[in-house]
């Protein structure tokens, strides 16, 4: 109930009390009450004053509880504008979400929400909040690669969002690979891997030896491709190249991978001798070194590394050296199925 319409209420009220009571009884009286001695004044007077002090009581009562209810309806709005700012980090996919929320109503909520990634439909383009709706422009305006401004985000590096962005620019050029490399801690470990691979293709040896740390396989493959190319060739010790493979988990399919790709430009006596060298210390490499053997057609060197394992070890190329016997002759590039244990 609205306070002015409650207080006409109450005067009216009083007002036809007092005028029933003069009515009835238009006489004075005085009285004492705990000790206290009241002056002789109009009966619809003393009538009237219990309904005054009831009414300025009740405002008192309405005020305290109004009071409360300011106080539990701000507590709601903060909570409300936390649940917004932690709706819009769980659409940007921000880890470190830690609101506090003092009303029943959002802590569950806000719990769920704060360990949660939110991925909406792409049929979703607002929901009429300003916050939400930047954070879902955002996302669908990196996902189209478009030019955006993240800054105002303050997005940490390490979210979806400003990684995909930042290889986006990568890839349209606004951002070079070398600076990338150069400020890894501004960009984080993936845009530097993808930007490395971009910068294996032209950079010296040297150069790349200082972040070789974010060799992966496949800028590792584009490396190898170098070796004595023509075009932006490189030369690399075997030395050298057996540090960089020690510096990744390589299985034996990855070794030949590495073989077919050095086979491209490295000197055949540098393939040979390097295998040779790295399947003594790693069983895994013995697959590249029979592919490299097979392919440069040492096939006697081959025979004889297969005739000293065991029966259930290398069966696709022992399968492929019994159809070479058998004059059956396949490039042993096409034969191979990926499957060397």
């Amino acid at each position: 109930m609205q306070l002015k319409r409650y207080t006409f209420g109450s005067f009216i009220l009083i007002i036809l009390v007092a005028a029933a009571v003069y009515t009835i009884d238009s006489g004075s009286v005085s009285f004492d009450l705990f000790g206290m001695h009241f002056p002789n004044m109009p009966i619809a007077f003393w009538v009237v004053v219990p309904l005054i002090v009831m009414y300025f009581a009740s405002l008192l009562h309405m005020g305290v509880y109004a009071l409360a209810d300011n106080f539990k309806l701000r507590r709601m709005g903060k909570d409300q504008d936390k649940m917004v700012d932690s709706l819009r980090d769980a659409l940007l996919g921000v880890s470190d979400r830690n609101f506090v929320y003092k009303t029943e109503p959002y802590k569950l909520l806000g719990k769920l929400i704060d360990n949660s990634l939110i991925l909406p439909f792409e049929t979703l383009r607002s929901v009429g909040n300003e916050k939400i709706d930047e954070a879902l422009e955002l996302m669908r305006d990196v996902k189209e690669k478009k030019k955006v401004d993240i800054k105002k985000f303050h997005l940490a590096n390490t979210t979806s969002i400003a990684i995909q962005n930042n290889l986006n620019r990568l890839e349209r050029g606004e951002i070079d690979p070398d600076s990338v490399l150069s400020r890894p801690e501004s960009y984080g470990d993936i845009v530097c891997s993808k930007a490395f691979e971009s910068y294996v293709n032209t950079a010296s040896v040297g150069s790349i030896m200082k972040f070789k740390r974010f060799f992966t396989k496949a800028s590792l493959m584009k490396f190898v491709q170098r070796i004595n190319a023509a075009e932006n060739g490189i030369q690399v010790s075997n030395d050298e190249l057996i540090v960089l493979f020690n510096g990744l988990k390589l299985v034996p399919n990855d070794w030949i991978d590495l073989s077919v790709a050095m086979s491209k430009n490295m000197l055949p006596e540098q393939r040979i001798r390097l295998f040779e060298t790295i399947s003594e210390k790693c069983d895994d490499a013995m697959a590249g070194y029979l592919f490299t053997l097979y392919d440069l057609q040492m096939i006697d060197t081959a025979d004889e590394i297969l005739n000293n394992t065991s029966h259930d070890e290398y069966q696709i190329f022992k399968a492929y050296r019994d159809l070479k016997r058998a004059n059956k002759h396949y490039d042993i590039a096409i034969f191979l199925q990926r499957s060397c244990d």
